[in-house]
């Protein structure tokens, strides 16, 4: 009968029949099915039977789970509610509610815990190292950077070397007696210790001293220096992009002794005699390889400092608005050593061929640009595009004024701000005043700052050497805001020495300058050493105004 009745429902189609003929179901006219279209309809049948018989016996166990699943979620929430529902919570629930919270915080004790989801198989990226924190002693954090192996990171254990420089301190007064914390040649030389090794050739029974210390001007007062000497040096040619702290050592006691101590016989003691000075021992215990005489030589300058200073003789016998050049570039040269040298590979990441193309002004050039700007205690100074602010703490150095810069390159930047802070401390040192400097890093021609800074400026420093016509358009429209004389120094020139004014240019930026070039000699720029030349463009507006006039446009 089930066979019947399925076959009444749906009628069987014969293959010869259209498909839009119309299908006539009644029973009187329905075929009588054939044997072998029996025998399938019912073993169809017994297959449904079958497979509907599997799925009840699959559906009960899974049920049994999601009830099971449903009630550890329960659970789950309503620890996770009474564990975040403080205990004074239960005073504000009603008598009733308050009954309920606490019998359940009885039984949520005793609940099974809950189940943890499944960890993504995706496997986790692996953390990095945190960062070098900063800690109060500076050898302390070199030691800790310097067990970073070199082969497996160079570039984070530069980083974290860089990280190690000491922090800002609090604001004193130029002069001061009070000794500062620097960064001293121990210092600079354990950032890379392994690659250095004993200058001195020491005698069997004698102490092979690594170390020596050596009085500076300020009371109290010392430095650290290392008797080490890179691997890689050169005694012959002695490289200057490699620091030797012996001549470091031997250039301060020549800048104390010429220029730091107001007496005579001082300077007689340390320079003047040529056959037995101190400056001469060391010089002679350096050639030699004698590391007892050089020590020596070193602890004999140390008595002769200190009874000056008890003598109240110690102070400069220049002008102090006026530091020479030679004493000026000597402190810049320590700075650099002890800031930017250790990690000085780091200055190389940039895009070739780009605006941000890093290159050195050499102090020889940055000397001849004072004089030829005539830059004193008075001037303003800033400096686009600084890179580490060698230039800025100069002319800070040198002549006193207030400098500034601003560096776009993050590395660049952080390094001129280590240096300026280096740099102050180690002119108290020297109790030595100087002018205010000021770093930024950003975009000169977005800097709010340069904006501020542009009309007052007297002098403004460009090393526009690999700058495209489009940057040094932006500049030149910039140089419109400066006042009448400020002299812009640049290595490409901003305007053509063959300029006149026309009809057509008189609102050109070019209009209001006048421009003079100069020549320049090896070593004075870091990017080559060959010579070049550079330009000094002054703003004067004089000879844009008498043209205007004589056509009645005034």
């Amino acid at each position: 009968q089930s066979a019947k009745v399925r076959v009444e429902e749906r009628p069987a189609k014969t293959p010869n029949a259209s498909v839009n003929a119309p299908t006539d179901t009644s029973p009187t006219r329905r075929a009588r099915p054939q044997q072998g279209d029996q025998t399938h309809k019912e073993d169809r049948r017994r297959s449904q039977q079958k497979d509907q018989s599997h799925s009840e016996e699959r559906r009960r166990p899974q049920h049994d789970d999601r009830k099971r699943r449903r009630r550890l979620e329960e659970h789950r929430d309503e620890r996770h509610t009474l564990k975040k529902l403080p205990t004074s919570e239960s005073s504000r629930l009603s008598p009733r509610n308050s009954d309920l919270v606490n019998a359940n915080r009885e039984r949520v004790g005793s609940l099974p815990p809950s189940p943890r989801p499944r960890k993504s198989p995706v496997r986790a990226e692996r953390k990095k190292p945190a960062s070098s924190v900063a800690v109060s002693s500076l050898g302390q954090e070199i030691e800790r950077c310097a067990s970073v192996p070199v082969q497996a990171s160079n570039v984070r254990r530069q980083k974290a070397l860089v990280s190690a420089m000491p922090s800002p301190v609090d604001d004193r007064e130029a002069g001061s007696d009070e000794p500062v914390a620097v960064v001293s040649s121990v210092d600079a030389v354990r950032q890379s210790e392994s690659q250095y090794e004993d200058y001195f050739r020491w005698q069997d029974g004698e102490d092979r001293l690594q170390t020596i210390e050596l009085h500076l001007p300020a009371s109290g007062a010392t430095e650290s220096y290392s008797l080490l000497m890179p691997k890689s040096f050169d005694r012959e040619s002695e490289s200057r992009d490699e620091y030797l702290p012996v001549n470091d050592l031997i250039s301060t006691v020549r800048a104390i002794a010429l220029y730091l101590v107001d007496s005579s016989d001082f300077r007689h003691k340390v320079c003047g005699d040529k056959e037995n000075g101190i400056l001469r021992q060391l010089e002679r215990a350096r050639n030699r390889l004698n590391g007892r005489d050089f020590v020596g030589a070193v602890h004999e300058f140390n008595r002769l400092l200190d009874l000056e200073r008890v003598s109240s003789n110690i102070g400069p016998v220049f002008d102090k608005s006026h530091i020479p050049s030679d004493l000026a570039i000597h402190i810049v040269e320590q700075t650099y050593n002890r800031v930017v040298a250790p990690t000085v590979d780091m200055l190389r990441q940039y895009k070739a061929f780009s605006n941000n193309v890093y290159g050195e002004i050499l102090p020889t050039l940055v000397s001849e640009f004072i004089e030829r700007a005539g830059i004193s205690h008075d001037t303003t100074f800033i400096d686009l595009g600084c890179g580490i602010g060698n230039v800025v703490l100069q002319v800070a150095a040198q002549t006193g004024c207030f400098s500034c810069g601003i560096e776009i390159m993050k590395v660049p930047a952080r390094f001129a701000r280590r240096q300026a802070q280096e740099f102050e401390q180690r002119m108290r040192l020297y109790k030595l005043n100087h002018g205010a400097v000021q770093v930024w890093q950003g975009d000169f021609c977005e800097s709010t700052d340069v904006q501020r800074m542009l009309p007052r400026a007297d002098v403004v420093l460009v090393n526009n050497y690999a700058f495209d016509s489009a940057l040094n358009q932006t500049l030149l429209q910039m140089f419109l805001d400066l006042k009448e004389g400020t002299k812009i120094i640049s290595l490409k020139p901003f305007v053509t020495p063959d300029h006149k004014i026309s009809a057509r240019n008189i609102y050109s930026p070019e209009s209001i300058l006048t421009v003079r070039r100069y020549q320049y000699w090896s070593q004075c720029v870091s990017w080559t050493d060959s010579g070049g030349e550079y330009f000094v463009q002054t703003v004067d507006r004089s000879r844009l105004n008498e043209f205007l006039a004589q056509r009645g446009m005034l």
